[in-house]
Formats: C-alpha cells, sequence, structure tokens
C-alpha cells in the first residue's frame, strides 16, 4: 500500500479476492468498470490514475484505489456477479427501490440451491447475503457475504454473471425466474412471455408477474398510440 492510503487495482483485487488480475483478462475488463472515473460526476469509487512511463514500453496509466473503498469494491464485484450491467450494480448502492429488486431475484437465482450451474454454494452465506440486502447497512461500509465458492465471473465459460448464464440456458429456469431474470436485464417482451406462463402461489412471483404484465401492457397501448399519430 501506498503511503497516501491507495492500492493498485492488482493489489487490491489479490487482497480482496486471492485473484491475480493479470490472469483473467476478461475479469479485469470487468472490474476496471468501476475502478475509472470516466464521469464529471461523482465518481463511485476513491480511485486515481498514475502515469507510468516505462523504459521500452508505451506510457500508461495506472489505476490505484484508497483502502476505504476497498468494502466498496469487494461489494460490486459480489453484485456483479449477479448483474452483468455496471450502471445497474452502482445503481444498487444508492437506489433503495434498485436494492430491494436486486435483493428478490437474488432470492430467486439461489433460493434451495446447492450450486449454481457447477460453481457450489455455501448455505450460511447465501442466508447472511441475502438478510444484508434485505437490510438498510450501508454496502459503502459492511462487507457483503460471498456465497461462491469461486466467483462466477472466472468459472462461467464465456459469460460473467450468473444471470447472464441462465438466462443462456433459460429452458432449465422455472417460469418465475425466468420471468425475474428478463425483467431485471430490461428484456419487457421475454418476461411478459413468461409471465403470461407463470401460475403461482409466492407472493414476490405474483408481485413481479403484476408489475410485468402492467409494464408490458403500458408499453404496447404507447406502441399503438404512436402508431395512431403516425399513421
Amino acid at each position: 500500500m501506498k503511503s497516501d492510503g491507495y492500492i493498485s487495482a492488482p493489489d487490491a483485487i489479490w487482497k480482496l479476492f486471492k485473484v491475480r488480475l493479470s490472469e483473467h483478462k476478461a475479469f479485469k475488463d470487468l472490474i476496471y468498470s468501476f475502478i475509472r472515473n470516466r464521469s464529471e460526476g461523482k465518481s463511485f469509487l476513491d480511485s486515481k490514475e498514475e502515469l507510468q512511463s516505462n523504459p521500452g514500453a508505451n506510457s500508461r496509466n495506472n489505476h490505484f484505489i484508497h483502502k476505504n473503498s476497498l468494502t466498496k469494491l469487494y461489494n460490486a464485484i459480489i453484485l456483479q456477479a449477479f448483474f452483468i450491467e455496471t450502471k445497474k450494480v452502482k445503481a444498487i448502492f444508492s437506489n433503495p427501490k434498485m436494492r430491494k429488486r436486486a435483493a428478490e431475484l437474488m432470492a430467486v437465482v439461489l433460493k434451495d440451491r446447492q450450486c449454481i450451474l457447477g460453481i457450489t454454494l455455501q448455505s450460511n452465506e447465501v442466508e447472511a447475503l441475502l438478510n444484508v440486502m434485505n437490510s438498510d447497512a450501508s454496502l459503502d461500509a459492511l462487507r457483503l457475504p460471498n456465497p461462491f465458492s469461486e466467483l462466477p465471473q472466472l468459472s462461467l465459460s464465456g459469460m460473467t454473471s450468473v444471470t447472464q448464464a441462465l438466462i443462456a440456458q433459460s429452458a432449465s429456469l422455472s417460469q418465475g425466474s425466468s420471468m425475474m431474470l428478463h425483467f431485471f436485464n430490461g428484456d419487457l417482451e421475454e418476461a411478459y412471455q413468461a409471465s403470461c406462463l407463470l401460475h403461482s402461489t409466492d407472493p414476490v412471483l405474483n408481485k413481479y408477474h403484476s408489475l410485468v404484465q402492467q409494464q408490458y401492457h403500458e408499453a404496447t397501448e404507447f406502441d399503438n398510440l404512436l402508431d395512431d399519430l403516425l399513421n
């Protein structure tokens, strides 16, 4: 760790997950989406770039994360195991409604499973993870329990989140799980098709069934109105 409290990105990932970033390019690209500061507004992490000039090589920027942001980075990577979109993961930290939806989807994905796509789940950590997600605890300060024996970002061939991989294998999903996965990933058409086949007594699934049906019909009515106006 540098004297000013910053640590390099590879050292941070090693410290948090015992993963050598140089050996996992796809994972590196994913986590750098949290570390790089590309917007003019408030950055997600307390991080900085320093220009490093190496003899015989091109100049490049090295990224450093302050030790006070390591828990937030850890939590972002755990959530990224479920949700591929960086924008969505960041929103979970600041948007209570998004956090609640994320927690409900994670519960559906993890419920009564000992493994997901060959990745062993640690049952005690699953329950603890869902408890934290359903609480008001700050995700900036409290580290999320890790339910995975190995991060999905490292072990899913060609996939980078369990929801992405589960959607790709949707034939093996229940209609309820399929509906929620598609809905959270922004595919309202697929979510609606799954909702039409859903018959459940689960209150969470029924809540999302109504929400999907409502949003789909509203979107359809809007599309029809546009057609009438333009034709």
